[in-house]
């Protein structure tokens, strides 16, 4: 089973996909990522992500110079790629697991191993993945996930954030998982 929750940037995503771990504990690998923002202004002004592990590293900064930009980030592939990669390699050779992937988004895609172990992930039957996605397609693996035949794609908003964590859980226990 696949389980794809979109939504616009700031709607709770990330908040939902980490109830959804603590939930789940020790069934789930994957990551999520964070917003960091400037102690005095409040003003975001880069990402990081984090493992189920507690590694977890800064790979989006406005003070980074990249040639992978999205806006006004800079993105690091390898420092996002040390957290990431070896998670999802861990996850997909663990047997009943979800693997957690917070998100297939544009920073995230700059990155080939992870458009690989994406792409082996979700085209896999065997593999039950909860993930985040753009709600516009940002690249053509994103239209290509979207589109995937028994996927279920649930947007969040601000009516059901707050309860969304649940009817999640119960359409994983409804389906024997």
């Amino acid at each position: 089973m696949k389980i794809l929750l979109t939504g616009e940037p700031g709607i709770g995503k990330t908040t939902l996909i980490k109830k959804l771990l603590q939930k789940l504990g020790k069934k789930a690998r994957g990551f999520w990522t964070e917003e960091i923002r400037d102690k005095n202004t409040k003003k975001r002004i880069g990402f990081k992500v984090i493992n189920t592990e507690g590694q977890e590293t800064v790979f989006a900064s406005k003070y980074f110079t990249s040639k992978h930009l999205v806006g006004s980030y800079g993105v690091n592939v390898s420092r996002f790629d040390s957290v990431a990669i070896p998670i999802l390699e861990k996850a997909i050779r663990e047997k009943d697991v979800y693997i957690v992937i917070d998100e297939v988004g544009k920073m995230e895609l700059f990155s080939q191993q992870f458009r690989e172990l994406v792409r082996e992930i979700f085209f896999n039957p065997k593999y039950k993945v909860i993930a985040t996605i753009p709600i516009r397609d940002v690249h053509p693996l994103v239209k290509e996930i979207r589109k995937l035949p028994g996927a279920v794609l649930l947007e969040v908003n601000k009516e059901n954030r707050d309860f969304l964590a649940e009817e999640v859980i119960k359409l994983l226990n409804a389906n024997g998982l």
